[in-house]
């Protein structure tokens, strides 16, 4: 009897605690495919793919719609997979479906059924931003497909702008150095500015030899014109040959390196290097890069004391978002020691730096694209005359915009400013730099 007792007086808290329990799930069980869809369009995708485990699919098969979308856009691939193709066997004709769908297997390194439902989907009489992105994806597939299967991609461009600081020259003549006092700098060596045009252009190609191994080629070349200034022409060209070798999250890879800098048709500077780079993909949203270079730079003419040894070290990190504008951010550390091969220390240096960049697509015709990167450099002896050893602080920033016609054609608006600060006033100088380019593409 007195246990009976207990179990009445403990009855009704056990009934409030049930309840309240009933309901809570009841609460969550009321999650339906149109609430997933609003969380996944507002980009709550996180918030989204916790509903999605509450909803019966059998009672509401369009919730595989919303809820594969959602897994894709927090980096489970996998699970949107299957998710989306339960979804288009339901509702073979639903484009949006067969659209996201391409881009689950796109994130789940699916390349063969991610490229056959891209390329099926391009078919289709689609709006403009639609068709844009749909090139975009497969783009990047062509470059994914190098690992098993040759390409050659290739580029020109032409343009034309205004750069404020043609020489990188000094503000003003007059200057106080040490030791010297006031000097005048000569006319060349005080800032100019002037428009200029440009003209680019460049191939690569990759021919894969074995699973996972890769040889590439490549050659380019870029000339800056200028209006009024010509003696400051720039042209420079390069080649390059190398191999890679990818292996699980890993891939390795060595290359040769050669390039040249002709100023006003004249040869100016020359470049032999060799890299070796280790990148490691860390998940499906970012990767770690390491690449140590070894180069030798030999200057033309008057300029031979400046010629040096250089070993340098990057380290670079990538991380992106497959939600919003597709963010994608670049980090970068460096450092370096050139050493010089015409006992010059006062023109060799230790550097040491780095960069942030980030870019973004706002819609699949349009990205932009931002960095700020800065470099210190320690030169390694004293400079004659004055006896004083130069340090410099380097600061560049770059902006631009760029507009997609078509999968080939795009035009880019760029903006550069660059400013070296000095211990010496002989060498501090700022410059602007804007353009305007249109370029194409041959994939």
């Amino acid at each position: 009897m007195p246990r009976i007792l207990r179990l009445l007086r403990v009855a009704p808290r056990a009934a409030v605690v049930v309840a309240s329990i009933l309901g809570a799930a009841a609460a969550v069980q009321a999650a339906t495919s149109d609430d997933v869809r609003k969380l996944v369009e507002s980009g709550q995708a996180a918030d989204a793919y916790a509903q999605c485990a509450t909803i019966d699919v059998d009672a509401d098969p369009r919730a595989d719609l919303w809820c594969g979308v959602a897994a894709v856009d927090v980096g489970r691939a996998g699970v949107g997979v299957l998710a989306l193709e339960r979804y288009n066997l339901r509702y073979a004709d639903d484009v949006r479906a067969r659209l996201e769908l391409a881009r689950a297997y796109f994130y789940a390194q699916d390349d063969l059924n991610s490229r056959r439902e891209f390329e099926a989907i391009a078919k289709l009489d689609l709006p403009p931003a639609v068709r844009a992105s749909v090139e975009r994806y497969l783009d990047v597939l062509f470059r994914r497909e190098a690992q098993y299967a040759p390409r050659l991609r290739a580029f020109a461009e032409v343009g034309g702008g205004y750069d404020s600081n043609v020489n990188a020259g000094v503000a003003q003549a007059d200057l106080s150095l040490p030791v010297l006092g006031p000097v005048t700098v000569a006319d060349f060596g005080v800032k100019e500015g002037a428009g200029f045009a440009v003209v680019a252009g460049g191939a690569t190609y990759d021919y894969p030899v074995a699973p996972g191994v890769v040889l590439h080629a490549g050659a380019w070349g870029s000339g800056n014109f200028y209006a009024q200034e010509s003696e400051f022409n720039l042209a420079s060209l390069g080649a390059a040959i190398g191999a890679s070798y990818l292996s699980g999250a890993n891939t390795f890879s060595a290359n040769y390196a050669y390039g040249e800098i002709l100023l006003d048709g004249d040869g100016y500077r020359s470049t032999n290097g060799l890299g070796v780079e280790w990148r490691r993909q860390l998940n499906e949203l970012s990767q770690l890069w390491i690449a140590p270079q070894y180069a030798w730079i030999s200057y033309s003419g008057v300029n031979q004391p400046r010629d040096v040894d250089l070993a340098s070290l990057a380290v670079g990190y990538r991380r992106w978002w497959l939600t919003g504008w597709q963010p994608v951010l670049d980090l970068l550390v460096l450092g370096g020691d050139e050493h010089s091969r015409q006992d010059r220390p006062d023109l060799a240096r230790n550097l040491v730096g780095g960069s942030v960049a980030l870019s973004a697509s706002p819609s699949p015709q349009w990205s932009v694209t931002g960095a700020l990167s800065y470099v210190r450099s320690n030169y390694d002896g004293a400079i004659p005359l004055i006896d004083v050893t130069r340090r410099d602080d380097n600061f560049v920033v770059d902006a631009g915009v760029a507009y997609f016609f078509t999968r080939n054609w795009s035009t880019k608006l760029e903006y550069q400013y660059m400013r070296n600060n000095s211990n010496i006033s002989l060498y501090e100088f700022s410059r602007n730099v804007v353009a305007l380019k249109l370029r194409y593409d041959y994939r």
